[in-house]
């Protein structure tokens, strides 16, 4: 016993010792801060976040860590004894009499939700399965005012379409409300649960239809527009005559309107000249809007109840800040607040009448005592004219000239970077001495229907330009080194890694790809059955591989096909659960590298899917980024962190 507690001491101190020291001529001399562990970044025992006060304002709910997993908290504003329920949802929701927690959770990320109920009174943590389908994805849609039932969607009966459900709470009874005919992309509910609308898919047109009413037997079609529009509703007004709704019908940038249920027409109550608005959040007590936001560069939010604005602009301070009301309560008084800022989040519970501000919690970030760097809006033009936006991250302590640089590409590809919610990633990093360029190349979200259009038919194509372009930026600026650049990236991300590594072989000293499709027309073969309404995009944007011409294009794009031209070398990551990206991609991915002689690490993640939530295998993720990025750009890595021998005993 006492040799083998030796030899696992000794073998203790020299994985403990394996931090790898930068090697790069410009951090060799650098003033670097101290070094911060991956598992502050990843595995945060004290991770508080997504507060949420309940609807009679005497309660509040969150995301904590109960020894070493997730899991939820609930608590009373009066007193200081919590309850643990060991879930980590997707989301959760209040009941409506605030007893009850609703929770949205899948299985080792295979996507397939279920809704579970739980009681937040006495001491009972057990978890009633609400929706207890085989491979079924089920929806929360909504909390029913003032009473015990919930809207719930789920593709139980058809797995192509979600269905309509109300079931109570109380009683346990379940009623359909709504058969999905095939072609509703999703219903439209009141506050009190009724069914009053639905945006059914008719070819290359979307239609809203409302419910028949009396002796009518057929929905009517009150409004139209493209497949390719944005039309999301929010709220109905009190009468169900018109919707509060996120919509770009008819303009370049999606704003906040009201849509008229009877017409179809449409009256423009905020926009934003420069960006897409992105949200907004309709007040329960009289059906206004009390906030909208839009992202150009940094966060943009607008208050339209002075009482917000007035107490939450204090907490920003006339800062740049990404500031959204989580929740509120029934009366409007209490609500939960999130403030970030490329410095991390800080959640408070805001007390509309008094204006003060209680801080809950804070993020890992918001709580490191290392000085962290500063992220920064840029932009440049393409080679092509076109204006693109970004951030740059520089390390802390280091001149910013001929850094090592990573090109960190987001996914989607519809989608965005934001100022925020890069900032985990970027400072992890920063911290290791790299420069991080991020880019929002063409197709991106937040930008505008022209910006996004601009991105038909370039995957691999002028998408990669982009990508191109903003190196060749950071390279003209003195800010990278022009040997020392790797290209990291999820998803579509991962994607462009691969292209980046295959296509342009030269530009990058490394790559390293998470989920990425290699195969294009073998990844829209295998999506998951209820993409099927959302396909269209994927084959304007990209092509139909059911059509010969149009898969000989994807199959060029693909680099799958083109291992061979890899020249440097490449990680690739895989959650073994990904519905969306099958494991198939990366498995044949590296089985063409390996063949081609081609050097690549491979990494899979057990019960995890398209992203890792599992906080040890997002603690391998990071350890095997960090030490891969210091083999072939010369940053610094922690080496072994001692928590990775808790997650190889999980």
């Amino acid at each position: 016993m006492k040799t083998t507690y030796s030899l696992f001491i000794a073998s203790l101190l020299v994985l403990s010792g394996c931090a790898i020291a930068p090697t790069h001529p410009a951090l060799q001399k650098a003033s670097l801060p101290d070094l911060i562990p991956v598992r502050d970044f990843v595995a945060d025992r004290q991770s508080n976040d997504g507060y949420q006060v309940s609807p009679d304002g005497k309660k509040l709910a969150w995301y904590g860590v109960s020894g070493v997993r997730p899991a939820i908290f609930v608590k009373s504003l009066d007193g200081q004894e919590q309850k643990i329920f060991n879930i980590y949802p997707r989301y959760f929701h209040w009941s409506a009499d605030s007893r009850h927690l609703l929770f949205v959770a899948d299985h080792g990320g295979d996507e397939n939700t279920h809704i579970y109920l739980a009681s937040v009174d006495g001491d009972d943590t057990a978890l009633k399965d609400l929706t207890p389908y085989d491979k079924t994805v089920a929806h929360l849609g909504r909390v029913v005012k003032d009473g015990s039932e919930i809207i719930i969607t789920d593709n139980r009966r058809d797995k192509k379409v979600f269905d309509l459900y109300k079931f109570d709470l109380a009683t346990g009874r379940e009623t359909m409300l709504a058969t999905n005919p095939g072609k509703v992309q999703f219903w439209i509910t009141d506050r009190l649960g009724n069914l009053v609308a639905r945006v059914l898919q008719d070819g290359e047109k979307n239609l809203m239809q409302r419910k028949p009413m009396g002796a009518e037997k057929d929905w009517a079609t009150v409004a139209k527009w493209s497949i390719f529009d944005i039309v999301y509703p929010l709220e109905l007004s009190a009468d169900d005559k018109w919707s509060w709704t996120i919509s770009n019908r008819g303009r370049d940038k999606s704003a906040l309107v009201k849509l008229d249920l009877t017409n179809g027409n449409e009256t423009v109550v905020y926009a934003d000249p420069d960006a897409d608005v992105a949200g907004a959040r309709i007040s329960a007590l009289t059906l206004q809007p009390l906030t909208a936001y839009s992202e150009p560069d940094y966060p943009k939010e607008e208050f339209f109840d002075p009482r917000l604005r007035a107490g939450l602009d204090k907490l920003i301070g006339g800062k740049p800040a990404d500031i959204h009301v989580i929740s509120i309560d029934d009366q409007e008084r209490r609500m939960t607040v999130s403030v970030g800022t490329d410095h991390g989040s800080r959640s408070y519970l805001f007390d509309a009448e008094t204006g003060q501000a209680t801080l809950l919690g804070e993020s890992d970030l918001a709580r490191m005592t290392t000085p962290l760097a500063s992220i920064k809006p840029i932009s440049f033009h393409s080679r092509d004219g076109v204006t693109l936006h970004g951030y740059l991250t520089l390390p802390v302590g280091v001149p910013p000239e001929k850094l090592p640089l990573v090109l960190a590409v987001h996914g989607g590809p519809w989608w965005r970077d934001t100022w925020v919610g890069i900032a985990q990633d970027s400072q992890f990093l920063a911290n290791r001495g790299y420069a991080v360029l991020r880019i929002n190349y063409r197709g991106s979200t937040g930008y505008g229907r022209t910006f996004m259009e601009k991105a038909i038919g370039e995957f691999a194509g002028k998408m990669h330009d982009d990508l191109i372009d903003g190196v060749n930026w950071a390279i003209s600026s003195g800010v990278a080194d022009s040997k020392k650049i790797a290209i990291y990236g999820r998803s579509y991300g991962g994607y462009a890694t691969l292209v980046g590594m295959t296509f342009t072989p030269d530009v990058f000293a490394c790559g390293a790809a998470s989920v990425a499709p290699a195969d294009l027309a073998r990844l829209i073969e295998n999506v998951p059955p209820y993409w099927e309404l959302g396909m269209p995009w994927w084959r304007r944007y990209v092509g139909d591989p059911a059509n010969p011409e149009d898969r000989k294009k994807m199959d060029a794009k693909s680099p799958l096909f083109k291992a061979d031209a890899v020249t440097r070398p490449l990680l690739i990551m895989h959650g073994v659960n990904d519905v969306r990206v099958k494991l198939q991609q990366s498995e044949l991915m590296v089985d063409a590298l390996r063949k081609a002689g081609k050097q690549v690490e491979y990494v899979v993640f057990p019960d995890d899917g398209h992203s890792n939530r599992n906080w040890a295998n997002n603690l391998t993720h990071y350890r095997k980024v960090e030490d891969f990025l210091a083999g072939c750009l010369g940053g610094r890595s922690s080496g072994f962190d001692y928590y990775q021998l808790g997650s190889w005993a999980m």
